[in-house]
């Protein structure tokens, strides 16, 4: 059994641009002040390597092309430009969508607030708003053209029902269809391969049992179930006694291409050690033959840390072995290594496998479409230290981590993909796809604050993306909106009020000047619910990971 003792490693400390505003909580423990950037000699990261960690004096070599005239090596600062409104609702962790809904040339913005689903024109004015339920609207609201229409449709859930909207607000024919009881997932892609979205969901209540057993629901845009949906309980899965089914609890769902057919693929990590992952048809991916021992389908493979433990199916000794658990996983799709397979990305918290000791940190784990590790990947990247971000913040409607990854190039001199997510230690953590840790930034000690995660776009146009977060927090005032660049380095801090936003940013040009805005839904609903923050001089030339999800179909998808 591989030893889990934990390495000491030292990550250079990235150098860049700084703020000076470090802020505060109610407790008074200050954020870190920004020279702690980069992981210090102190930082228990696994046994991660850092070999391929790149010194300060070597250049970032730019991912994507630059802007016309090639655009700047500066990015300036966002400016606070339009404050958004509803009826003032708090928000869960609905990230908002910037979209243009009606393809008039005019973009909406598009968020869940409280129980409704808002759109708000881009400058400022409401344009509609409606409540799928009585419930909260919790998952991202899901932006395409389902129909085939002129137009483009929402889709939002809240409690057991999810309905789709016409560009207007009116709800769409066949809708609202139902779940169980409370859809936290929702996500979109082709599933049967005729070239428009189906809409997928997951929920924190299962249906069935033993082989039936499942979470899981798609229907196509005239509110018909998709063949071979729920997988498990049609039986279409071909699962087994040993499948091993649990709740969603937070954007549980990634919608990809795994294998060589024209059908999006479903990937559903769950509340316990397991991840689903099913064809477009329904059925549940089949593990390599003969490599884990009384498993045949992906639904049935128990994530330990020790790659030996997954091939028996067991651990011998149960209050020392490392699982995962995937409660909040929201996972990723992507080419790491561009090799032209995409591989399965899921962070999970770390527990004993005997669930004794559930505050291990997290695991960043990597698996092929047949269960197998890539040859890097052997072994989970994890980070152990632990401040916060396991459980809820108590009887404040301010909820746990959420265990999401955002995939881009961000530097074209280091091979393939980065990962960027944050740990349970107030740390956002950048790795490569070589299973080395590149770089990570401290943005508070606090036990009482945290970030839902990160999306990626170039803000000064020079073909080198940023890195942009929101933190949010139990205390008033002592949350923000952070710009990392590519190493991880702060270039701003923006104060943001209340207890700051519980989801990720969206970037986009929403006012139609060719530069780039940065949209805020906040927690709290006063003094504004969401706010939009241009960045002046950027650009729409490179924006990879733009959005919470990674696109408007909310598909974890890295294009």
């Amino acid at each position: 059994m591989r030893s889990a003792v934990m390495l000491m490693v030292s990550v250079l400390s990235c150098g860049g641009a700084v703020s000076s505003d470090p802020g505060s909580d109610d407790g008074g423990a200050k954020e870190p002040d920004a020279s702690l950037d980069g992981a210090t000699d102190d930082t228990p990261v696994g046994d991660a390597t850092v070999d391929a960690v790149r010194p300060a004096d070597v250049p970032v070599r730019a991912a994507c092309p630059a802007a016309s005239g090639g655009g700047s090596a500066t990015v300036r600062a966002p400016v606070m430009r339009l404050a958004l409104r509803d009826q003032g609702d708090e928000s869960w962790l609905a990230a908002p969508a910037v979209a243009d809904l009606d393809r008039d040339g005019r973009m909406e913005i598009v968020a869940g607030r409280g129980d409704r689903v808002v759109v708000w024109r881009a400058a400022g004015a409401r344009a509609w708003a409606a409540a799928p339920g009585s419930a909260r609207v919790w998952a991202p609201p899901v932006v395409g053209d389902f129909t085939g229409d002129a137009s483009l449709e929402v889709v939002a859930a809240a409690g057991d029902r999810v309905v789709m909207y016409t560009a207007a607000g009116a709800v769409v024919q066949g809708f609202p269809v139902r779940l169980r009881d409370e859809v936290r997932a929702l996500a979109a892609g082709d599933l049967d391969g005729d070239g428009r979205p189906e809409i997928v969901a997951a929920s924190t209540t299962t249906a069935g049992s033993g082989a039936r057993e499942d979470v899981l629901t798609a229907w196509r845009a005239n509110g018909t179930v998709v063949t071979g949906f729920p997988p498990n309980a049609t039986g279409t899965s071909r699962c087994d006694s040993a499948c091993d089914i649990a709740g969603a609890f937070d954007q549980n769902l990634a919608l990809g291409p795994l294998d060589d057919d024209a059908r999006m693929d479903v990937v559903a990590p769950a509340d316990n050690a397991y991840i689903s992952w099913h064809r477009g048809s329904g059925e549940a991916f089949p593990v390599a033959s003969g490599m884990f021992r009384g498993v045949t389908r992906s639904p049935g493979l128990r994530f330990f840390t020790d790659l030996a433990n997954v091939r028996q199916g067991y651990a011998s000794n149960e209050s020392t072995a490392e699982q995962a658990h995937f409660t909040t996983t929201a996972p990723a799709i992507a080419d790491l290594d561009g090799n032209g397979t995409r591989e399965i990305i899921a962070l999970g918290s770390i527990q004993n496998a005997s669930q004794s000791d559930r505050r291990r940190g997290v695991g960043l784990f990597v698996v092929n479409p047949d269960g197998t590790r890539p040859a890097a990947w052997s072994a989970p990247l994890q980070v152990r230290t632990y401040l916060a971000g396991l459980e809820d913040f108590g009887d404040t409607n301010v909820v746990a981590t959420t265990c999401a990854v955002a995939v881009a190039d961000l530097d074209a001199s280091a091979p393939g993909l980065e990962m960027v997510f944050a740990g349970y230690d107030g740390r956002l953590w950048c790795a490569g796809a070589d299973r080395t840790m590149r770089w990570s930034f401290a943005f508070t000690t606090a036990a009482n604050q945290t970030t839902a995660g990160a999306v990626i776009a170039d803000l000064s146009g020079d073909g080198r993306p940023e890195v942009i977060f929101a933190t949010y927090s139990t205390a008033q005032n002592t949350s923000a909106l952070y710009v990392l660049d590519a190493r991880g380095a702060m270039l701003h801090r923006v104060a943001l009020p209340g207890r700051g936003s519980m989801s990720a940013p969206a970037v986009a040009d929403v006012d139609g000047d060719g530069a780039l805005d940065l949209v805020v839904s906040l927690k709290d609903a006063a003094p504004d619910e969401l706010r939009v923050f241009s960045v002046p001089g950027s650009s729409t030339n490179c924006a990879p990971w733009p959005m919470g999800r990674a696109s408007l179909l909310r598909d974890g998808l890295a294009r």
